[in-house]
């Protein structure tokens, strides 16, 4: 396992045949995708970001906006842009996976790309979420309750939470803020994943069609927002992305 750097590499492979680079939700860390390891196949290495302020990078400042994180990205994803890309994004992962998507579509277009933007509202949705990050930590952490997504025994621990509480706090702010302005069509295959109990409608999983030379498949999985988390749902997510990696190879 190389946990060095902003990508975890759970399981390295140098004879990989193509890299799946993941981003996780707001607050989430690398370690949000150790269980996919397991259910992957032998040519696909996964790298896992690691946002600074958290786990092994705890040290380092939080990004506060979305350029931050893609400074942040762009100094370790260079190192895995010898082989053919899958991104995958979870709610405000995908928009990361977005900008990252068109930044590689724009300045690197010699990178096959694939991408999966998981339980997000597109790129140029703007008033995206509820306005939550600005309540004080104990309304903060109850909205997370709310949301699902981060275990109660975390969100219950009063030290740990004093620790999470402010990384978690600006990614939610750069989710409320972040709407993109890019007007160009992407040539990238794109796919679009959501929980069919989430809040998300599905007239606005369709304006992701707007971002992309060929419109991007839409599925809808069982479960809410948090999805992924379902491990019969993972299977056949990830399914579905290996799927897609065969056309790429």
């Amino acid at each position: 396992m190389n946990i060095r750097g902003r990508f975890i590499c759970y399981q390295p492979n140098p004879t990989a045949e193509v890299n799946l680079i993941c981003f996780p939700f707001a607050g989430g860390s690398a370690a949000v995708f150790h269980p996919w390891v397991a259910k992957l196949p032998s040519h696909v290495q996964l790298l896992a970001y690691q946002p600074p302020g958290r786990a092994q990078r705890m040290a380092e400042p939080s990004c506060m906006t979305m350029q931050e994180y893609m400074d942040d990205i762009w100094v370790g994803l260079e190192d895995y842009l010898d082989k053919p890309l899958v991104i995958f994004g979870h709610s405000m992962g995908a928009l990361i996976a977005y900008e990252v998507a068109r930044k590689l579509h724009l300045e690197n277009e010699h990178v096959p790309v694939n991408a999966f933007f998981s339980a997000a509202k597109s790129p140029w949705k703007k008033n995206r979420a509820k306005f939550i990050s600005h309540l004080n930590d104990d309304a903060f952490i109850n909205e997370l309750k709310r949301k699902g997504g981060f275990p109660e025994e975390v969100l219950n621990n009063k030290e740990l939470m004093a620790l999470c509480t402010p990384f978690i706090k600006s990614d939610y702010q750069l989710v409320e803020q972040y709407s993109s302005d890019e007007t160009r069509q992407l040539a990238v295959h794109a796919t679009v994943l959501a929980g069919v109990e989430d809040e998300i409608t599905e007239s606005e999983l369709a304006e992701w069609k707007n971002g992309f030379v060929q419109p991007p498949e839409v599925h809808q999985f069982p479960g809410g927002h948090f999805f992924i988390q379902d491990d019969s749902v993972l299977n056949e997510m990830i399914a579905l992305i290996i799927r897609s990696i065969r056309v790429i190879r």
